[in-house]
């Protein structure tokens, strides 16, 4: 396997996190130059290899976003599992955290359920200055979902808890259509 084969296995490894330069050059012991040269040189119908400060992602090409859009749409009719559902809720009311802050929320691995909500549309990972590791955060198809405008409008601890519990299992047994 060639270079550019190998940079794009890890990338697809590594996922909407990426890899650091610095690892990359390790990795496939090269210069910075050359791994200039493999990302530039890179050329696939469907992604593309990003660069975000001293990061590189494997994404999608622009191209194919009214698709992805349609198979988010698909996938957040579909139920979510219970770790994703409070993976989602803690993600929805403590917003923005990391993934390693769900785990101590959780007291479990959460990676298979953020990666299915990432994947869902239902939250997004973004990179923050002041912060070593992706923030989550909801996205607009969330609001969408749950039918509210704002994040102000998700139940509060004030509020029933049967109501807050109602609100969030709404989407595990949503099916696509309004359930009023």
């Amino acid at each position: 396997m060639n270079d550019k084969g190998i940079l794009e296995a890890l990338l697809y490894t590594a996922g909407d996190e990426g890899l650091d330069e610095k690892q990359l050059l390790e990795i496939l012991d090269i210069d910075q130059t050359q791994l200039s040269l493999l990302v530039s040189e890179y050329i696939s119908d469907g992604l593309e290899i990003q660069h975000f400060g001293q990061t590189y992602v494997l994404t999608t090409k622009k191209d194919a976003a009214n698709y992805i859009e349609k198979l988010i749409e698909q996938k957040s009719k579909m139920k979510l599992s219970q770790a994703a559902m409070e993976s989602l809720s803690i993600i929805a009311y403590n917003q923005p955290l990391s993934r390693s802050d769900i785990e101590m929320i959780r007291g479990i691995n959460s990676d298979g359920a953020v990666k299915t909500l990432i994947a869902r549309g239902l939250i997004e990972a973004k990179d923050e200055a002041d912060s070593r590791s992706q923030q989550l955060y909801t996205t607009e198809l969330f609001l969408n979902v749950f039918g509210i405008e704002h994040l102000d409008d998700l139940p509060t601890t004030d509020e029933e808890a049967e109501e807050i519990e109602a609100f969030f299992s709404n989407l595990v047994n949503q099916k696509g259509e309004n359930n009023e």
